[in-house]
């Protein structure tokens, strides 16, 4: 680990799967694609989890520690070789379980069109197929997150799919606000 950050090297993503943990300080933005143990010119990682286990991910904001438990993170880097976005996948076999994450997505991470989400019941498993849902943006921890919702109505399974996005251009005053109010920038 160096400044907060797991590194992203072969031997800090072996440490990452041994330990079931991976840190990331996103307090100061843009970040390096270096702060996370990449080369200039990196294409970033996909890093999984072995079977059966999960990476508990600490991630430090503006606002205090976020926490997810998750089998894949993804860095993707942008201009610059800074960091565009981490992607937090986080997934629940029985949809049901996922209103506690719709909840903490609305009320911890600010999601506002999750604010009035209806609750996840057992009707969710209705055979009627696959379904993507963008519920926007969050901005309350002062670090921008987005989500993609995966929803598999014939096995029951759903899927959070987070991203951190740290480009510049969802940092200004007014998508700070739009996203803060709308859920977008």
């Amino acid at each position: 680990m160096a400044n907060g950050n797991s590194q992203f090297t072969p031997e800090g993503i072996d440490a990452i799967k041994s330990s079931g943990k991976a840190f990331f300080d996103f307090t100061e933005r843009p970040m390096d694609m270096s702060a996370l143990g990449f080369p200039a010119g990196s294409d970033g990682a996909l890093v999984a989890a072995d079977s059966g286990k999960l990476i508990n991910v600490s991630m430090t904001t503006p606002n205090g520690v976020v926490e997810m438990s998750t089998d894949t993170i993804r860095i993707r880097p942008g201009a610059d070789n800074m960091v565009d976005h981490v992607d937090i996948f986080v997934n629940y076999p029985e949809a049901q379980d996922a209103n506690r994450e719709i909840k903490r997505a609305a009320d911890e991470l600010g999601f506002v069109m999750l604010q009035d989400a209806e609750p996840i019941d057992a009707d969710f498993k209705d055979g009627s197929g696959k379904e993507q849902w963008i519920p926007g943006m969050g901005n309350k921890t002062g670090t921008v997150f987005s989500a993609e919702i995966l929803s598999n109505h014939d096995t029951g399974r759903m899927t959070f799919v987070y991203s951190v996005q740290l480009a510049d251009k969802y940092y200004t005053p007014d998508a700070e606000e739009g996203i803060a109010s709308t859920g977008r920038p």
